[in-house]
């Protein structure tokens, strides 16, 4: 799409959507778990974990079997808000890799569907999904480069020509509390060279910022962090 002002500073005026400045470039967080960059028109969302509820329910949980669905519905939602000329899935979109052969088929349906309605849709592999299944459409990559930025699932430690990594696999969530007023739920978590996306699927559980295993990723960098909260967006230092 072409971006405009105007179109912009709209979109801005949503409690849902929250500027920030990574990788010398300026990035929209957007509450419902994804990130868009604007002079890229590219979206990015990580870890669907589709078909979490049939994996579970393979061994005796008693969850719905109805995640995949919810998921998608809201990811087609939010592509059909922003009409990205590209989308990046940030890895781990399928649980495992009986994923597709269990999905229901209007899921299938809808799925493709959803990766038609973009021109470029990139799979980023992760350690659930080290493959994505042939009969879907898109790139596949386990890392990808856009000029300086590099989008992987999990860090890579060397990457020549990457002075900036955005990942996902942590499944990131943060708290706050002034008062009595309590807080807590998915966020964003940044460094001045790591974005970590928060996890997108409906049965993403996820891990404290302040747990000693995030410590070490960000090592202990972490800057800020936008607390997603009832579909508004929180920075918190």
């Amino acid at each position: 799409m072409v971006i405009n002002n105007d179109w912009l500073t709209q979109r801005l005026a949503d409690a849902r959507l929250i500027p920030a400045r990574f990788g010398g470039q300026t990035w929209i967080f957007d509450a419902r778990g994804v990130a868009w960059l604007p002079d890229e028109d590219l979206l990015i969302v990580s870890d669907l974990h589709l078909e979490k509820g049939s994996y579970l329910g393979s061994f005796g949980h008693p969850l719905p079997h109805l995640d995949s669905r919810a998921t998608l519905d809201s990811l087609a939602t939010i592509v059909d808000d922003y009409h990205p000329a590209r989308l990046v899935c940030l890895g781990d979109s399928f649980h495992d890799a009986g994923a597709l052969s269990r999905m229901d088929e209007t899921d299938k349906k809808s799925l493709t569907t959803l990766i038609s309605a973009v021109d470029e849709w990139i799979w980023i592999l992760g350690n659930h999904d080290p493959a994505i299944p042939d009969e879907l459409p898109g790139q596949r990559h386990h890392r990808w480069l856009l000029r300086h930025i590099g989008l992987c699932h999990e860090p890579e430690p060397s990457w020549p020509d990457c002075h900036y990594q955005v990942i996902g696999h942590y499944h990131p969530k943060t708290r706050f509390a002034s008062g009595r007023q309590r807080v807590k739920g998915r966020c964003f978590a940044l460094s001045d060279t790591l974005l970590m996306m928060p996890a997108f699927g409906q049965y993403t559980g996820g891990l404290w910022t302040d747990d000693p295993v995030m410590q070490e990723v960000f090592s202990g960098r972490l800057s800020q962090q936008f607390l997603l909260s009832d579909e508004k967006i929180f920075p918190l230092k």
